[in-house]
């Protein structure tokens, strides 16, 4: 743990996720280590530890992972769902994959929709660190993401967060906060923070690739009039996933390979300044080299790449609903894996 802590320290990000936090969600400072279980989810010390940890494990092989996690007895959302997906690819009779994927859609992994693997989350980005239940507890609040919202547990304790879940309209409001997720505006809102997608298959279509630009508001810590942590939000974050299925039995499930990136040409712009009706221009272009380049020597089946982040004039909160994002004149990127050899193209204009 001692070595945890160092590690942590030394990767101590500056940037927030999109936790949502009330004027009365302060994080107590604690004596204990950053990072221990308590029941089957993780307690981290404060946001800080959050962001280190997650910058460390996003994209850590299932080994890497599955090693850390061994050292604190807990198992992830990352971990769970690979380990579903195997069983899944596993059964020789497709009756029994279709009874175990009906499991699975109960606990949120599996979609009838697309017959593939998926969380029942919306934001991919924390399986490394939630339970499978997206449960994660942050100084003295316990949190538990949903697809379509955040439940903040103000006293922490898991039994109040099963009577809430069970019975919501028999839990007090001031222990029990629920923040539902805004949709921001993009270019071309099809799902949450979903900007564009493109997808290949293999000749016989048995492995498919998915390149996605996704995108959330970039929060901003401040300090209130009493003194509490506030966050609001300052801007919006872009990050580009890649995501690599082979089809079994029954359904898609995740597979593993080395993702090669190749950032082109970016270029945003044309953001609404907050509490005027005036647009700035574009501010951020980027045209890096043309080589490819591994994402890291893990062989993986996401992969999470960090694009950029965009700072308004000025800040709002709470996050408002139909508040735009920066539009994107120009973004284009390719990727391949050690399978392909010709590239997956993302580009938008």
């Amino acid at each position: 743990m001692a070595g945890l802590a160092m590690v942590l320290t030394v990767f101590n990000a500056c940037q927030k996720d999109e936790l949502k936090t009330s004027p009365d969600e302060g994080i107590a400072k604690t004596s204990k280590a950053d990072v221990y279980l308590e029941g089957d989810y993780l307690v981290v010390k404060n946001y800080e530890a959050i962001d280190s940890l997650k910058t460390i494990l996003q994209n850590k092989s299932l080994e890497e992972q599955s090693r850390w996690e061994d050292q604190l007895g807990l198992k992830s959302a990352k971990t769970f769902r690979a380990q579903a997906s195997d069983k899944l690819a596993g059964f020789q009779k497709e009756a029994d994959a279709e009874n175990y994927a009906k499991e699975l859609v109960k606990e949120g992994y599996f979609s009838m929709k697309d017959s593939s693997m998926c969380y029942p989350f919306y934001n991919y980005f924390w399986d490394c660190i939630l339970n499978k239940n997206g449960v994660i507890k942050i100084g003295d609040v316990l949190y538990c993401f949903q697809k379509d919202a955040q439940i903040s547990v103000m006293d922490g304790k898991a039994k109040t967060l099963n009577q809430f879940i069970s019975k919501p309209e028999s839990c007090d409001t001031a222990v029990v906060k629920v923040y539902s997720f805004p949709k921001l505006k993009s270019t071309t809102p099809a799902n949450y923070g979903e900007v564009a997608w493109n997808r290949a298959y293999s000749a016989g279509e048995g492995v498919r690739w998915t390149l996605s630009l996704y995108y959330h508001y970039l929060p901003i810590k401040t300090v209130g009039p009493n003194g509490q942590d506030i966050t609001n939000q300052g801007g919006v974050r872009y990050y580009l996933y890649f995501h690599e299925e082979k089809k079994g039995l029954f359904g898609w499930r995740d597979s593993k390979d080395i993702f090669h990136h190749q950032h082109i040409t970016s270029s945003y712009g044309n953001c609404l300044e907050p509490g005027t009706t005036t647009y700035f221009p574009a501010t951020w272009k980027h045209y890096p080299n043309t080589d490819f380049y591994k994402i890291n020597s893990s062989v993986l089946a996401n992969v999470y790449v960090d694009m950029v982040f965009w700072r308004f004039g000025g800040l709002i909160s709470p996050p408002a609903s139909n508040y735009p994002a920066p539009t994107i004149f120009e973004f284009s990127s390719n990727g391949k894996t050690d399978y392909i050899t010709s590239p997956l193209n993302l580009t938008i204009n």
